[in-house]
């Protein structure tokens, strides 16, 4: 398996482009290009409270933060749309008035799109939106519990700005505008208050482009890509085992009944980072992939002398049938059944107080799509989702612990080892 890393990196590593080959002609084998890179991003403005030694609320503006992030993502449309993801690298302090206070974006999700395609030498304006989790914590440390909840919300902010490309390279200024900026915090169990986190964001990026499919565009053309697939779809030789190999996030969505009872100052948990590894076979005739794939995460939420961790453990068994071929974009959906390990653990001012598990089949949904030049190549990238709608954990008193997460796997690399031997 580590050759087959290898062989990856290398071939992206080595791949020689053009930056302009959709201006030359339109092909699905120019539909889309990687890339990588890094921005800085600084927050302006917001305002919160605090309780002072003298029990009072008291106003506290947030000064400005900046952290670099690695971009990882691809151009699509032929230079008409650029979708990334902004992963951040630190998370910044901002300390005053005996407050630590931490503020940021999470791994956001970008999607921009271009009325004037990208091209070399030319200045481009771009309109956008994200998925972005955004982060916010205070510690009073004039108070005994001085730890503070951990807000944890998605927002979907907008954006803006000017790209410049030269070459292989894209230099990119922009401006992020999240409108959902204002929010409910507990600066103490008791006193919730309206707070206002930075609702803008300054962006300076560099990226490098990448291509990986140009290579396949003269055997499409001449036919000879097709002739070989028709053989070897008739033989049965292009049904695969295929690897899934990736990185998921998920955002936890639904509201725990538990915690609006019994701990109203508790925030949603934070999205959740893991591992999603997979393994499947594909049937060429009905474009159908059967898979399954394991993850397994945690989250943890700690505010005013209560702690809390919930964990899964999911093993996912699934079948999604492809909808059509759009110029190598090949959108899927179809049915998933898990069987889950769910757990719950809380302690209140150091005592435990919860510590539950439990096992149980769940139902969902798995969509998304794949970015596949052809049908011969021996790996594809894929973005796939995967919600599972009535996801919890019981607790005593008809009260639950909410598991109704959206994970999200915006790059996984897709192999067919019966394909490169």
């Amino acid at each position: 398996m580590k050759k087959v890393y290898y062989f990856f990196f290398i071939v992206l590593g080595f791949q020689q482009l053009s930056a302009q080959l959709y201006l030359e002609k339109q092909t699905r084998h120019r539909f889309a290009q990687l890339n990588v890179g890094f921005d800085i991003q600084t927050s302006v403005g917001g305002e919160t409270f605090f309780i002072n030694p003298q029990g009072q609320s008291q106003q506290l503006s947030l000064g400005s933060t900046t952290k670099p992030r690695i971009l990882i993502g691809g151009t699509h449309f032929w230079g008409h749309a650029d979708i990334y993801l902004a992963i951040p690298l630190t998370g910044p302090t901002f300390q005053s008035q005996e407050q630590d206070i931490v503020y940021s974006s999470g791994v956001e999700t970008v999607f921009k799109y271009y009325p004037w395609k990208i091209q070399h030498n030319r200045i481009r304006p771009f309109i956008g939106i994200s998925i972005a989790p955004f982060y916010y914590e205070q510690d009073n440390n004039n108070t005994r519990f001085s730890e503070g909840p951990e807000l944890n919300h998605t927002s979907l902010p907008l954006y803006t700005g000017l790209t410049f490309n030269a070459k292989q390279h894209l230099f990119e200024v922009g401006l992020m505008y999240n409108y959902a900026h204002e929010v409910v915090y507990y600066l103490d169990r008791l006193s919730p208050a309206k707070i206002e986190t930075p609702p803008f964001y300054l962006n300076f990026s560099y990226r490098y482009l990448i291509d990986t499919t140009i290579g396949a565009e003269k055997g499409w053309e001449s036919g000879k890509t097709q002739a070989i697939t028709d053989k070897l779809a008739t033989k049965g030789a292009l049904n695969n085992f295929f690897l899934a190999i990736g990185m998921s996030s998920a955002f936890w969505l639904g509201n725990s009944s538990y915690n609006e009872v019994n701990r109203p100052y508790l925030e949603k948990y934070s999205t959740s980072l893991m591992p999603d590894l997979g393994f499947g076979y594909y049937f060429h005739n009905p474009d159908v992939n059967i898979g399954a794939s394991y993850r397994g995460y945690s989250s943890r939420t700690e505010a005013y002398g209560t702690e809390q961790i919930p964990k899964r453990r999911s093993f996912v068994f699934e079948v999604t049938k492809m909808l059509g071929d759009y110029h190598g974009f090949v959108p899927f959906i179809g049915p998933a059944v898990s069987y889950e390990r769910l757990s719950f653990q809380e302690a209140f001012e150091g005592n435990l107080t919860q510590d539950i598990t439990e096992k149980k089949l769940s139902y969902g949904i798995t969509f998304g799509w794949d970015i596949r030049p052809d049908r011969l190549q021996f790996f594809i990238l894929r973005t796939n989702l995967r919600w599972f709608p009535s996801l919890y954990l019981d607790l005593e008193n008809d009260q639950r612990i909410s598991f109704n997460n959206l994970e999200f796997n915006f790059i996984q690399l897709i192999l067919y080892p019966e394909r490169i031997f």
